[in-house]
This record gives C-alpha cells, structure tokens and sequence, in this order.
C-alpha cells in the first residue's frame, strides 16, 4: 500500500512537473543551445567528385564568400534572423520552449496570427519567349512553396497575381524584412565559368538533392553532398562547359554555381562529365548541403524575380479567431472529462489524469519541433484527442465486460488492457499510415496537419497503454475494488437488439441518397460542370486593399465584410489587416466583374472619407492551393488508402479491407455532400478536414472488426451474420461514447468560433457522424458482401 501510494504521488508530480514546464518553459543563460537550434552553418566549399577532380583554392574562397547568405537564410528559418528570437534581454536560451513562446517554439499560422506578404514580379529578359510565361510562374509557385516548406513554414501561402506577380505569405514572421531573409535568394540561377561565360541555367536542371554516403566510391569516408540531376539539353550543355572547363591549364577550371550575383559553390573539374547528373562534395554540414540544393531547386527559372511589395498582414481568421478557439478547445476538453468520469467513473476519472499527462506531453513535443499550428494543425489535434480518449473508452468497455463475467475488479483490468490491445494497435496503425504518407510525400497544410496528429496519436498510444494502466492497478491497491466504482450497472434482462445485418439494405439506401450529391459533384467535375462553391483559396479570385488611415480592428473588418457583401452579393473569402500599423485592410473573394468592384471602390471611399490614392490593390489572384498541391493532396490520399488496404488486409482479410476502404470512402462522399447542399466554401482548409475523416473515420470500422476477428475465433460454427451482429454490438457502447467525446471539442468550436471556423467544423461534426454511421450500419454487412461475393473464406 505505502508503496502504490509513493509510486502514485510520483506519477502525479511528473504530470504537475511537466505542465509547469509546458507553460514557463527551460531557459539558460549563456551562449550554449540545443544541437538542432543551432542553425549557424560552417564552410561550405564544394568539389565536383562525379568522377576525379580536385579542390581549389579559388573554390573555397568563392564558397565563404557565400556562407554568410547560406548562414542569414538557415538561421531565419528558425528565429527568422538573429538571435534575437532565441535569447531574450537577460540572454537566455530555450532548451525546452514554452508553448507560449512563439518566436523559440510552437510556430502559428497566418490564418490564427497573420505574418508577412512579399510580391515579386518577373523581370522578363530579351528574347524570352512570353507564351511560356504562365508555366514558368507556375514553377515559380511550386518552386517558393517547396523552399518554404524545406524551411519548415509548412502554413505559408504562394499565389499568383496578375501575369507576372507572385505573392508570399509567411505567417508569424511580423517584420517584413526578416520574412525576405527567411524566404532567401529567388533569382536566377547560372552556371559559368572563370571568364564569367554562362553554359546552363537553372531551366537546365531537373532537380538537386541532398545526400549522405560514398556517391562516386572513390570517397574514404561518408560525406554529405548535392546531386545535381539534369534535363536531357542541360547534360549536353553540362558535358560541353565540364570539357572546356577541365581542358584549362592556367588553374582557373572552376564552374561557378551564381545566383543574384553571388557565388553559392564552385566545384573544381578535372574532367569531362557526361552523364544525367553530378555530385558536388566537400567541406559540407548536413545544413550547408542541404541549403544549397534548396538554392539550386529555387534558381529553376528562366528569369529573376524582382521585390516589388513588402508589408504586414493580419489573421485570415480576425483577430478574435485564437482566443475564441482556446476557449472552445478548453471547454470541450472539460466537457470530455466530464463525460469519462460520468459514464466510467474511477476509470473515468483516471483517464483525465492520463489526458493531462499526455497533452502536456504533446505541448512539449510541439515546443520542441516547432510545430507549425493552424487551422489544419488545431484538426490534428483536436482528432488526436479523440483518439487518446477513444483507447482508454475500448479499455473501460472492456473492463466492465471482464466484470460482467465474473471477474475480480484487478483480474478485469489486466484482461481488458490485454484484450483491448490489438484493437487499439491496428486502428492507431492504420491512421499513423497515414499520417506517413501524408508527411513524407505531402506539402505545405498536409504536413502540418500530419505532425500534430502522427504525434498526437503515438503519444495517446503511449499513454493510454502505460500511465492509465498503472493508474488504475494502483486504484485497486488503494482498495476501490467494487465493480459499480469501474462503471459496472446492475445487470438488467437482456434486451433483443434491433437486427442490423438484416436491414443492411435499408441502411446502404439511405447511404446511397447522403452520399449521391457528393459522388454526382465529383462525376462531373472532369466534364467542366462544378456544382462546389470554390473559394479563392481553389479558383482564384479578387484583392482589393485600402488604406484606412487608423488601425483595422476586428469590428472594422466585420463592417467591411458587410459593406463588401452589400455591394456584390458574395462573401469575401476573408478581411484582413495589413501594412505598417495594421492600417490597411485586405479583402480577398472569388472573382467579382468590374461593376461589382466599382461598387465596392465607391461604397469604401464614401463610408470612410478615402480618396483615389488610398486604393493600394485591385487584381486578379491565382489560386493559392496551386494544382501542385491539390495533387499531391489527391495522390497522398490514394496511396495512404491503398496502404491502410493493405494492412487491414494483413491483420484481417481481403474482404474486410475493401469494406473498410468503401465506409471511408462513403464518410467522404457525405462530407462532400454537406459542402455541395449547403455551398460551403471549398477552401484551403477542405484539405484538412478531409484528411481529418481519411484519419478519423477508418477508426471506427477496425475496432468493430476487430471484435469479429475475435468472435470468429471462438465461435467457428456459427454463421457470419450472427457474429457480426453480436460484435456490433458488443462495440456499440465505445462508437456511441466516442464519437460524442470527440464531437464534444469540435461541436464547442462550432459554437463559439468565429464564422470561418464554423465553416470548417461543419462538415467535420457530419463526417464525424457519417463515420459512426458507417461503422455500425454498414461495415460489418459490407464485409459479409464481399465474403460471400468472393467466396473466400478465410480462417482469421
């Protein structure tokens, strides 16, 4: 007893210990930080090794000349450029951030803070052939993204305006002249030689990469290294400049990689090299290695890009969108806890002490990695939390199953963890598959939304596993050992359920009518016909901006919004405040005529007393979820279900899979249909609440199979159907508990969030529901289909 007391009091100072840093953080004085944060680069002098060459002096001149660009540009990625944001006045530095911290840990969107917009034009030379402008801007787009997202500001945003204008937002980044250090060099890359005579471009590269190991053989020691790929014209050009260059005696046969005037490496060559690619070693660090294929990536354009436009933006979502959201995070964190203590009781209870742990847990790992929080991140964990409570709610059920049979309260809570195992393994699985694919092959908002919920979901695993059981057995040693303080009801005449298996007919009907908008929407999309309502963020649209002469507060840009309505009809897609001193407001919205932005002009200039010159902006904008990202989205999403295909497969049947992948793909389609019906805006945000119901949904149908597997196992000769009914609802308490549980944080959102918010949330609290839907009324009939469709009949 003394013991489990002292053990129990431990656990509960940890939990005390790590909130506390969670919010105040781990500082020090002095100079030292943590290895990853010390983004300082050493010297980055390069060789050409693709087959036999040699270091020149010249190079490791021309490479220092560039280390104090590659250094600034590293450096920002983290603290934007100083170390400014890492040491505070009494010099200190963060070894553990605190969550409050924005500047050393958690890194928020524009979307919650707001950051800094840069607008670049492309300086068009002589001779460039103009019908190649749109694509090349388009590389230009995905070119910006992917260095952005390389630096870790997976939440920024690149669109196109105009023909030949690109704008980019950096959220949190306030100082605009950081932001263009953070964003680095974008002009154009060349290749020359020591007479200063060009022989590629960046147009003549496929892409660079950064490598660690032996890449020619002929190295004595792993190195790091760049792989320059070439396009088939540029090998030929590389093959010529690489044979001239190397036939040179007077010691000048170094090619020059020059980006902005400035020298980023230059390899010395021995040799001719004809081949699709070279490898450029050296001094180099990891960061230094890396820094310069981002260069390269970034110079593949046929023309520079000159800064024309440098402010300040607010957040997308106004200015009451943070708060309002901690506040409906808060207390439906409260309400879930409520709920557990209520329907489990000492379980219940111990399963928001296990919630505690492992949100602070989270806080910290989220601090540590610089987790970049926006809309999309805020889905990741808000599902994660619903996961976290979901494995402790098939524990509890199953405890009190073990209870209903007969056994003691210490027996029951070994069985139901060991029991409740494989269900809560293979569901966090099939989502952590997922997230992998979702982070490694995805950009900008995916891989956002794929860190807080691959952490959120190892950490749930971790905690319910571990911590809850240990403290529930110590519980026990405290001697509560009556069933009915587990949550055990007296035992009631059993009631005959309502048949499911028998109606699946009936049930897949009503299915077909939910799911039938959503599934003709996309039908007809490749035919032209779009039945969405896109937003800006997927059709492109309007800016229009206006200097208000005083700070735009949250009432101005609801007054704004209206007035905008009033004059088009349509909703802006958000209002903003941007510029020195946040006095100019930035209204963005799909594509309006002329007459509907004169009426607008004229209703701004007359409500406000503006005159001409305070028109900042009136263009036209590209979409910001450029057609790169919409297919990675798209391509992530396949091979994530064909992945999670496969597993089901592995640890279940063939059979089981599809019915699982089809209930997926149902809860999608009703999700779509609630955005068609109710023209929702199909904005940047879509991506993730559809990625939310891609991680979310599939849960659900895994732990009612799970039980069939188990059923099977011990009731060989009964019928397919009857074990299938019995399993439903043997899982039937855990569906309906969580799915309430998880509705509970997102419903408060929707409640007291700000309209953009509520939005978003919509469509998740309906693929929320569709998902329990789904997992009841159809899974287990749709595997008992497929079963018989098959004719396979697999011993499980």
């Amino acid at each position: 007893m003394k013991k489990s007391v002292t053990s129990f009091i431990a656990v509960m100072l940890i939990i005390i210990f790590l909130g506390v840093t969670a919010v105040t953080g781990v500082y020090i004085p002095g100079g030292w930080t943590m290895p990853f944060r010390n983004t300082a680069t050493s010297d980055t002098s390069a060789t050409d090794t693709s087959d036999t060459s040699s270091t020149d002096s010249s190079a490791d001149k021309a490479d220092n000349k560039a280390d104090s660009t590659d250094a600034s540009a590293d450096t920002s990625a983290d603290s934007a450029s100083t170390d400014s944001a890492d040491t505070t006045d009494s010099g200190l530095k963060a070894i553990i951030p605190s969550v409050l911290d924005t500047d050393n840990g958690i890194r928020l969107g524009l979307d919650l803070v707001g950051g800094s917009r840069i607008v670049y034009e492309a300086e068009i030379p002589d001779g460039y052939d103009t019908s190649n402008l749109s694509d090349d801007m388009n590389s230009v787009q995905k070119v910006i993204r992917q260095r952005l997202t390389g630096k870790g500001f997976t939440e920024a945003t690149v669109s196109l305006s105009g023909e030949n204008r690109v704008t980019v937002e950096i959220p949190q980044i306030t100082n605009p002249e950081e932001a263009v250090q953070t964003l680095g060099t974008t002009a154009q890359l060349t290749f020359v030689d020591a007479d200063g005579k060009e022989w590629l471009t960046g147009s003549d590269v496929k892409k660079a990469t950064y490598g660690y190991g032996r890449p020619t053989g002929n190295e004595v020691a792993d190195t790091h290294y760049v792989e320059v790929q070439f396009t088939s014209e540029g090998k030929q050009k590389f093959a010529e400049a690489t044979e001239s260059i190397a036939a040179r005696t007077d010691g000048t046969n170094v090619m020059a990689i020059v980006m902005d005037d400035q020298v980023i490496s230059a390899p010395s060559v021995s040799s001719k090299i004809d081949s699709d690619s070279c490898v450029i070693s050296g001094s180099f660090t990891r960061d230094s290695a890396t820094e310069l294929a981002n260069l390269i990536n970034a110079g593949q354009i046929p023309f520079s890009l000159k800064q024309v436009e440098l402010r300040s933006v607010g957040p997308q979502l106004g200015a009451d969108a943070m708060s309002s959201s901690l506040k409906a995070g808060m207390i439906g964190l409260v309400l879930v806890m409520l709920f557990m203590i209520i329907m489990y009781r000492i379980p219940g209870f111990v399963s928001c002490l296990a919630l505690c742990f492992y949100m602070v847990i989270e806080a910290l790992l989220f601090s540590l990695i610089r987790v970049n929080l926006s809309l999309p991140g805020i889905a990741g964990i808000i599902l994660s939390i619903g996961m976290a409570v979901d494995a402790n709610v098939i524990i509890f059920e199953r405890i009190k199953e073990e209870m209903a049979a007969g056994k003691t309260v210490k027996s029951a809570i070994d069985s139901g963890f060991k029991r409740a195992f494989t269900a809560i393994l293979d569901s966090n699985i099939t989502t952590l598959i997922a997230c992998g694919v979702l982070f490694f092959l995805g950009t900008g908002t995916i891989v956002g939304f794929a860190t807080t919920l691959g952490i959120g979901v190892i950490v749930s695993m971790f905690t319910a596993l571990t911590i809850t059981h240990f403290l529930l057995r110590r519980m026990v040693d405290f001697h509560i050992r009556n069933p009915k303080a587990y949550g055990l009801r007296e035992r009631k005449e059993e009631k005959k359920h309502f048949p499911i298996l028998k109606n699946f007919k009936i049930f897949g009907g009503i299915s077909v009518v939910l799911i039938v908008t959503g599934l003709v929407a996309l039908i007809l999309l490749p035919f032209g016909k779009n039945l969405f309502n896109l937003s800006i963020d997927f059709a492109g649209g309007t800016e229009m901006e206006f200097n208000m002469h005083t700070a735009v507060t949250q009432d101005i840009q609801t007054e704004v919004s209206d007035l905008f309505k009033d004059a088009t009809g349509v909703d802006a897609s958000s209002v903003t405040s941007s510029g020195d001193g946040n006095e100019d407001v930035l209204i963005r919205s799909t594509s309006i005529d002329s007459e509907q932005r004169a009426a607008v002009i004229d209703k701004m200039l007359e409500k406000y007393s503006l005159a001409d010159t305070d028109i900042l902006n009136n263009n036209d904008v590209s979409a910001s979820v450029g057609s790169d990202l919409q297919r990675s989205a798209f391509i992530c999403s396949i091979l994530a279900i064909l992945l999670m295909l496969v597993y089901i497969t592995f640890r279940f049947e063939l059979t089981s899979g599809l019915a699982a992948i089809c209930c997926l793909v149902h809860d999608l389609l009703v999700m779509l249909s609630v955005y068609v019906l109710l023209q929702i805006p199909l904005d940047s945000n879509f991506i993730a609440a559809a990625l939310t119901i891609l991680g979310y949904s599939i849960n659900a149908s895994i732990i009612v199979f799970d039980r069939v597997r188990e059923n099977l196992r011990t009731a060989r000769k009964e019928p397919f159907e009857v074990i299938g009914e019995k399993s439903i609802w043997q899982t039937m308490g855990r569906t309906i508990n969580t799915t309430l549980t998880t509705l509970f944080t997102i419903g408060m959102v929707y409640i007291l969030g700000v309209p953009s918010l509520k939005q978003f949330t919509l469509p998740l609290i309906v693929g929320i529901l569709a998902g329990g839907w789904s997992s009841v009324m159809l899974s287990t009939g749709l595997w008992g289909f497929f079963r018989k469709k098959f004719r396979r009949r697999r011993k499980i």
